[in-house]
């Protein structure tokens, strides 16, 4: 008994690392223009291989600061079918990198931009 308790337990970490490449195509600007200290939408579009638009995904929108020295998270809820929306808030003016993960059950894609942030 203990041994098949030790094996599970073992395999444990293995289950949650069990993500494959979702192939998704994200797609994702800002809609307003870049400043400082305010709420940015960035509206972000995804779909799978076949152009449909992919639901009930977990999307998620990170800001880096260029040296990486800073890295925040913002949940990007669904707006439409495929569709999600994040307001990141850049704390000062320069360049930044974005990223948008997107999970949906075990498939999980990311795509990264950079952008230049003004006050």
């Amino acid at each position: 008994m203990k041994f098949a308790a030790c094996l599970l337990l073992a395999a444990a970490p293995l289950l949650v690392w069990a993500q494959r490449e979702g192939n998704f195509t994200i797609r994702f600007e800002p809609k307003a223009i870049l400043q400082t200290g305010v709420a940015v939408p960035f509206e972000i579009s995804v779909t799978d291989s076949r152009r449909n638009p992919v639901t009930q995904a977990e999307v998620k929108l990170y800001i880096e600061t260029a040296d990486g020295r800073e890295r925040k998270p913002f949940v990007a809820p669904a707006i439409t079918a495929g569709v999600y929306l994040a307001k990141p808030i850049f704390p000062e003016a320069g360049d930044w990198k974005v990223d948008v993960e997107v999970r949906r059950n075990d498939q999980f894609s990311v795509r990264s931009l950079e952008f230049n942030g003004r006050e």
